[in-house]
């Protein structure tokens, strides 16, 4: 028997395991690696999961490229925004709930898996908008 490359394959494509992305070639497609294989769904509602070896082969091959989509958090997950504390805009960790304020700070861009994202991004948005921050 042979070793599953399928995870060692995620991570050169730079795509990591049950991470959602798309393909150029196939915008109305989302596709995912699972632990043992590539699966894809079309983009409408109620659409299933289905395997996709054409795409694979198209992706191993270098034909296609992936394109990756932001990163969404689930409920629970950790993750960084910026919070005014003191006068000043800081990044602060927060768990994902799914509440409203969250899917605003979602579609603004402001929500991020990592502190070290928010704080680069901080800078910009400040400037953006006309406030102090603080790292």
């Amino acid at each position: 028997m042979s070793k599953n490359l399928i995870s060692e394959i995620a991570k050169m494509l730079g795509v990591e395991i049950g991470e959602e992305f798309k393909v150029n070639e196939y915008a109305e497609m989302t596709f995912k690696f699972t632990e043992n294989m590539l699966v894809a769904r079309a983009d409408f509602k109620g659409a299933k999961w289905g395997i996709t070896y054409v795409v694979l082969s198209e992706l191993l091959g270098g034909n296609v490229e992936i394109i990756k989509l932001p990163w969404k958090p689930k409920k629970g997950d950790v993750y960084f925004t910026f919070e005014l504390l003191g006068g000043k805009w800081v990044v602060r960790s927060f768990w994902w709930g799914g509440f409203p304020n969250e899917y605003a700070l979602l579609d603004k861009g402001w929500v991020y898996r990592t502190c070290e994202e928010a704080q680069a991004a901080l800078p910009k948005v400040a400037a953006e908008i006309g406030v102090d921050y603080e790292l």
